[in-house]
């Protein structure tokens, strides 16, 4: 419980949520959710909805009275960023720029992002030369980048071990490091110091559910006890409520459940 009390003893962290979390409806609707939820901020997917340019979303969460915490790029390509062929090189930094550029423009200062998805290969010196090109940029647009631990963090390790940059920081996800060290969070361990943003979440042991907290297996005392000290950023959730959750809970009783749970967790 010693966690706990230091955390109690420090100013208090603001709270966020990522702006999808399993209720089908429009983005104006549910970032007006998780305000009147309590929620300080909303992290967002860098993606056009049906209703909503991903260039407007910003703007709508801020009216709503929401910081905007973070912007999530779209992974599908990411293994693309270890491959020496020279046209899919040019293809995939030119994406990435394009959507740190996006972000600049909507003054948004932290992007997370991933650098595997179930990459077939080593990570090796061509993934390092483009991530440095990407924290080059990112530190022309005055933004940083966090990366974020998957299931195969051996990719996340490389690049940690071979970039010491300011702009470029860890996105700590609960439920992937419960999974892919059996309970022990080595990510946040390895990489705590280096924590810019968070996505906080549970499951059942066997795969990213992206359950509320308590609803499954992570020992929330264990993470809360290293979690680091000195973070002074925003304790976001990635959660996404089951089918039955759905079909039984309003939207807006899901959220206000989801605030309660990361205040008993760290508070």
């Amino acid at each position: 419980m010693l966690g706990r009390e230091i955390f109690l003893m420090k100013r208090k962290l603001l709270t966020g949520v990522f702006s999808w979390f399993g209720y089908i409806m429009p983005f104006k609707k549910r970032i007006e959710l998780i305000k009147k939820a309590g929620f300080d901020a909303v992290s967002l997917w860098w993606e056009d909805e049906d209703e909503s340019n991903r260039k407007d979303m910003p703007k709508l969460a801020r009216e709503m009275g929401l910081i905007i915490d973070n912007v999530h790029f779209p992974y599908n390509d990411c293994n693309l960023l270890w491959i020496s062929e020279k046209d899919v090189e040019t293809d995939i930094i030119r994406k990435y720029f394009l959507w740190l550029e996006e972000c600049a423009e909507n003054n948004i200062n932290l992007v997370v992002m991933h650098v595997e998805n179930n990459a077939p290969f080593s990570p090796n010196e061509k993934g390092i030369e483009n991530m440095l090109k990407l924290v080059d940029k990112a530190k022309e647009l005055k933004l940083k980048i966090a990366l974020e631990n998957t299931r195969k963090n051996e990719y996340l390790d490389y690049i940690f071990k071979n970039i010491n940059d300011e702009n470029l920081g860890f996105c700590h996800d609960t439920s992937h490091d419960w999974l892919s060290s059996k309970g022990k969070f080595d990510s946040l361990k390895s990489w705590g110091d280096k924590l810019l943003c968070t996505h906080i979440s549970d499951n059942d042991g066997k795969e990213d559910r992206h359950f509320l907290p308590a609803k499954g297996v992570i020992n929330w005392d264990e993470y809360v006890k290293i979690f680091p000290k000195n973070y002074n950023g925003i304790l976001s959730l990635e959660i996404c409520a089951t089918k039955d959750e759905v079909n039984s809970i309003k939207p807006e009783d899901f959220l206000k459940i989801a605030r309660e749970r990361i205040h008993t967790i760290f508070f």
